[in-house]
């Protein structure tokens, strides 16, 4: 090897560790594959906000929902690997291989995990002029119209559609779905009566029911939401099995460096550790949830592996 080979070698290899270092030296795009204005939204917002103190960049907030949240997600599997495209995502990313047979991208294979970074339960909330007033009567109403109540779903192979899918199947009721691009529009057609209920986030839900508009009936975790302690949990209302957690987590392209990896994760630990940060989560009905990214790639895996089980035992189509 010639010495200006060396030369070249040595110099790439500097360029690449000051490059490293000095990340993000330009602003950084976090995708969202869905729409603004639910729980996933305020979620990534709040923390966009402070890595952006921390990094002294730009962290923008790109919403591309659609097509239960593949578009979003396919847009940061084929950007360059540098650390400049991020996504945050949903348990629905999970999902997606069973309810999407041809996705464009491989859900393990092409994505890097960073840090689950908070979850939380889903709500069945309803228009507030139905005569519905708990799980009982929902499901009373529900089995004695079949098809008469509307459900708004974030997208079809999402995790909220799935949890509706598992419930109707259990009880029993037929209610129709209808599709929207993201769970925001969902809520606002509930807001609106065009539809009748959906399964969202207390972060989406709760500002809604003090005006009456909305009626929150139960949440899918075993345990009940701090943030509404007096709705119970549908375990309580009869479904003795049911405990549906919504995560939330940051992942990069396949392929970008380790070191990029390690400092995203070291500065997300760092921001959701404030306490400004974690008051205003808690408020939205978010817990704070982390784990390092070797761990959170794992529990990708597992939720892949368990979700594609679940839709195969209960015999789940997505249209």
């Amino acid at each position: 090897m010639n010495l200006l080979r060396i030369c070249v070698i040595l110099f790439l290899l500097t360029f690449n560790q000051v490059s490293l270092a000095a990340y993000p030296e330009r602003p950084v795009r976090i995708i969202l594959p869905y729409a603004a204005g639910g729980g996933a939204d305020v979620l990534t917002r709040v923390l966009a906000e402070s890595l952006s103190k921390i990094w002294k960049q730009s962290v923008v907030v790109d919403n591309r929902p659609g097509a239960g949240a593949t578009i979003g997600t396919d847009m940061v599997a084929k950007a360059p690997p540098d650390g400049y495209t991020l996504l945050m995502t949903a348990n629905t990313m999970a999902v997606s291989p069973s309810a999407y047979p041809k996705l464009p991208y491989d859900v393990i294979k092409d994505f890097a995990p960073i840090t689950m970074v908070a979850q939380s339960p889903y709500m069945l909330a309803i228009n507030g002029s139905l005569p519905i007033q708990n799980v009982a009567d929902f499901f009373k109403f529900a089995k004695s119209q079949p098809g008469k109540l509307n459900y708004g779903s974030p997208g079809n192979g999402t995790l909220s559609h799935l949890t509706f899918e598992l419930m109707s199947a259990r009880s029993g009721i037929r209610s129709a779905t209808v599709p929207y691009k993201g769970s925001n529009p969902a809520l606002m057609a509930v807001l609106s009566g065009e539809i009748d209920f959906v399964l969202d986030t207390p972060a989406a839900v709760m500002q809604h029911v003090s005006t009456q508009r909305l009626r929150v009936l139960g949440v899918t975790s075993a345990a009940r939401s701090q943030i509404a302690p007096q709705v119970p949990s549908l375990q309580e209302t009869g479904f003795a099995d049911l405990d549906v957690t919504v995560w939330f987590g940051l992942l990069a392209p396949a392929n970008v460096p380790q070191e990029v990896i390690r400092k995203v994760y070291t500065d997300v630990i760092t921001s959701l550790n404030e306490p400004a940060v974690r008051q205003r989560l808690s408020k939205e009905g978010l817990d704070v949830v982390t784990m390092p990214p070797d761990i959170f790639a794992t529990q990708l895996k597992n939720e892949v592996a368990k979700w594609g089980d679940i839709v195969k035992k209960a015999n789940i189509k997505f249209d």
